[in-house]
């Protein structure tokens, strides 16, 4: 049985993870580590509908402090490459606890998401795991991404509309604006 930490950005993208993750195979656990969603009110709304699918699930998590300030100082004047950014930091901090908790591995629910750059996470979370001695574990839940958001929606758990950093705020309204808006 490996024991792991699972990046957990959302409860929605969590349900493809719990899934996956499952015992006798895995020991996972679960981090909500999340200072580039904005605003607060947004981060709380993430928070609870996560807290009450681990809850449901009676699955161990981990809640790290909320620290906008870490996000913007990490992308401020490279906000271009804010997602790059924005991944480095949440898989720095999951993989410093992974190591201070004595798991063996680490992963995130970005995997579930067909919003995100999976080379790109994929990429940066090896390159971090293997500098601290973990095992970094790549995995493909974007074909039961809409399944996993229903699945939330019947629950009664929120599901965002946006990634969650104030730019892809921006982002979605624009989209809207020009007809194109979908759930992030």
């Amino acid at each position: 049985m490996s024991r792991i930490i699972v990046d957990t950005c959302c409860g929605p993208c969590a349900l493809t993870a719990l899934r996956i993750f499952a015992p006798p195979q895995h020991e996972a656990h679960y981090l909500f580590y999340n200072p580039n969603v904005h605003p607060f009110r947004e981060y709380r709304r993430r928070l609870e509908s996560f807290e009450e699918l681990m809850g449901l699930e009676r699955q161990p998590y981990t809640v790290l402090p909320y620290e906008p300030e870490e996000w913007i100082r990490a992308v401020a004047f490279r906000e271009e490459s804010r997602c790059e950014l924005c991944y480095r930091l949440r898989l720095r901090k999951a993989a410093d606890v992974a190591l201070d908790e004595g798991y063996e591995a680490l992963t995130t629910t970005l995997f579930a998401s067909p919003y995100q750059d999976h080379e790109l996470v994929a990429l940066l979370g090896n390159s971090i795991c293997r500098s601290r001695g973990l095992e970094f574990v790549i995995w493909d839940g974007r074909d039961g991404y809409y399944d996993a958001i229903a699945s939330a929606r019947e629950r009664g758990l929120y599901t965002q509309p946006y990634c969650g950093c104030l730019l892809s705020e921006r982002e979605r309204y624009d989209r809207a604006r020009h007809g194109a808006a979908k759930d992030e």
